[in-house]
């Protein structure tokens, strides 16, 4: 009698631990959803994109111009003649400035310091934790790397490799990973003229032309900005700049229209401050894919105060400055 009891005991001992277990789980779920969302899934449908916005002609697309690379003025000098640059990868400059030999002449371009920037990252409006991205460069060589935390699945991070070329920033690698998933690589094979063929880690038997001036999808922006401390007299309001842009498995054309410059709070942490923004435009019969928009803020050498990108399903992935550091001089390239 007491050995059938104790039969029954256990079983009910099990059951109620497995109950108290899944509860727990159940709960503990349930409070990182409340407070974190579910990474990268959303139930909310994308809104209309602004008329503005939308391509509905043709447009004409400039081919790539030409860079010339200047340094950063050095404090109770005299100022320096331009240098300029030849069209293959440039080489290093004196000491790991910025400049290199040749005759070339095109728009001025100059790179933003090093630095680490810290941004408050949102998913549908919900603030996250800190973002945090490395701006590291060495002469003509550069390094951008973006890790964002996201409970429960991992960090989303973004790595952009490269030097500088004729055309301004050149990606060498840009490769993505989601939380523990394996990475993906997008490999930039370039000649001497900027052009080659891509390669995709996601797609192997897809090697799409590469053209000169190309970025991935972060790179971009640090393009625009180099070109804008090399003149912000470029990219008046309403103007549109078009750039050949890769994903992880794709290459397009992606056409940016300028809002020009404007004094706004569109970044918090500066205040009142002079700000870029860009939006990508869309087409209006291609099926809607995402929507990126960029400010670029004067007080930080034109580097991104804030990025916003929305995905097809609809979730919203948007950093916002706040506060920048030294590099680590640990991170540097070389």
């Amino acid at each position: 009698m007491i050995e059938s009891s104790s039969n029954l005991i256990h079983p009910i001992r099990r059951r109620s631990l497995w109950i108290l277990t899944a509860a727990i789980f159940l709960s503990v779920v349930g409070h990182l959803i409340l407070f974190f969302g579910i990474p990268f899934i959303s139930f909310s449908s994308p809104p209309p994109i602004s008329e503005d916005l939308i391509i509905k002609t043709e447009l004409r697309v400039e081919p790539p111009q030409k860079i010339q690379l200047t340094s950063r003025p050095k404090k109770k000098a005299v100022p320096k003649k331009t240098n300029t640059v030849s069209a293959d990868p440039l080489p290093d400059a004196n000491n790991g400035e910025q400049g290199a030999l040749g005759n070339q002449t095109g728009q001025a371009f100059r790179l933003p310091e090093s630095g680490t920037y810290y941004f408050d990252a949102y998913v549908d409006g919900q603030l996250y934790q800190t973002a945090q991205l490395d701006w590291i460069t060495e002469g003509n060589e550069y390094r951008l790397y973006i890790n964002i935390p996201y409970a429960v699945v991992g960090p989303f991070v973004f790595e952009s490799r490269g030097s500088v070329d004729a055309y301004g920033i050149a990606p060498a690698i840009y490769w993505t990973q989601r939380g523990s998933k394996p990475p993906r690589y997008s490999r930039f094979d370039r000649g001497q003229n900027g052009a080659g063929k891509m390669y995709f880690s996601e797609k192997p038997d897809f090697t799409p032309d590469l053209l000169p001036g190309t970025q991935d999808r972060f790179s971009l922006m640090f393009q625009f900005a180099s070109l804008l401390n090399g003149s912000d007299k470029i990219d008046d309001a309403g103007s549109i700049r078009a750039v050949p842009v890769v994903d992880f498995n794709t290459l397009e054309m992606w056409q940016f229209k300028s809002y020009g410059e404007a004094e706004s709070e569109a970044i918090p942490s500066l205040g009142k401050s002079v700000n870029r923004h860009y939006a990508l435009m869309q087409r209006e019969d291609d099926p809607y894919k995402r929507q990126v928009d960029i400010w670029l803020a004067r007080d930080l050498d034109w580097l991104p105060g804030r990025m916003r990108s929305q995905e097809a399903s609809g979730r919203v992935l948007e950093l916002v400055f706040k506060q920048k550091a030294p590099i680590d001089k640990a991170k540097l390239i070389n």
